[in-house]
């Protein structure tokens, strides 16, 4: 829709233009005048700015002032027009988009509500929908949603913020069996832990923290796992040094694994995937994803 309106945008561009260059013609051959002042009178009569005649008009001069301002009334009706009907049609779209997913999302049970649409919510999104997993993310990020319904053209995705219980329970987290907390922030996945766990106490919560302390009032808090990107990592480092033959039989199978999947853009390819933590795991900037999201599947 947006290239549609941009394309409507510029024809009515080049109409303006069109007209500009009618117009100072016209002057020009019909009263005889200069070019500057052809373009100027033009200009004073497309803009409506009531300034007068610069020069006395002919009566073919008149006739021809009255089709230009013709012209011009309908090239700004063309142009208001197309306006409206971005803004309009935006909405609509919008809105009935918005009461679809909730209509949908309220009809699920048993499902996992993926907070967040960075690299690693991503790749948990994206194992959890290999699997065949009910999956509904909630993120306020435009760009990364816009990824999203790009790459799963049947993702549920609830707009808004995930610490935000109004958000949730949009999400039908009261009925959702795994929350997986995976925002940048780990002070709000801290809340939306919190949060869950207020809301539905046999929610199962996974959240991703690098921070002990956090880390500490998460599992406080009632997590059920807490994921630490850096600690997967670093784990999965000393594996490869400590036993370096079992570790490159595991990372050859991960690869076989990787070869058949299909990055979402932003995230690395096969070829430039990290291994990170123990057995097979999805590789995102940090390697947290995939594990994340066996440890999902498993609670199923």
């Amino acid at each position: 829709m947006d290239d549609l309106f941009f394309r409507r945008l510029i024809k009515v561009f080049l109409c303006v233009i069109g007209l500009v260059v009618f117009g100072t013609t016209g002057y020009v051959l019909i009263e005889g005048w200069s070019p500057l002042d052809g373009f100027y009178m033009t200009v004073i009569t497309l803009s409506t700015v009531g300034y007068g005649e610069i020069q006395t008009l002919t009566p073919p001069g008149r006739y021809f002032t009255a089709a230009l301002i013709f012209f011009c009334l309908v090239s700004m009706t063309c142009w208001t027009a197309a306006l409206t009907s971005f803004i309009v049609e935006s909405d609509l779209q919008g809105s009935f988009l918005r009461r679809r997913t909730l209509k949908m999302v309220a009809q699920l049970k048993k499902h996992t509500i993926v907070c967040g649409s960075g690299l690693m919510a991503q790749a948990v999104i994206e194992r959890l929908v290999r699997a065949r997993q009910p999956v509904v993310v909630v993120s306020d990020n435009p760009e990364e949603i816009k990824q999203l319904r790009k790459r799963f053209r049947r993702l549920l995705i609830v707009e808004g913020k995930a610490t935000d219980e109004l958000t949730l329970a949009e999400a039908n987290v009261l009925e959702a069996k795994n929350v997986v907390a995976a925002m940048e922030s780990e002070i709000d996945n801290l809340l939306i832990a919190i949060t869950c766990k207020d809301m539905g106490r046999d929610i199962a919560v996974f959240a991703r923290s690098n921070d002990i302390t956090i880390a500490n009032r998460m599992r406080k808090a009632g997590v059920d796992e807490v994921i630490s990107p850096c600690q997967l990592c670093g784990d999965r480092v000393a594996q490869l040094i400590l036993t370096p033959d079992e570790s490159r039989s595991d990372a050859g199978r991960f690869g076989k694994w990787a070869k058949q999947a299909s990055p979402l853009p932003g995230i690395p390819g096969p070829g430039e995937l990290p291994v990170c933590g123990g057995g097979i795991e999805a590789a995102t900037e940090d390697g947290s994803a995939a594990s994340a999201a066996d440890k999902v599947a498993s609670t199923r």
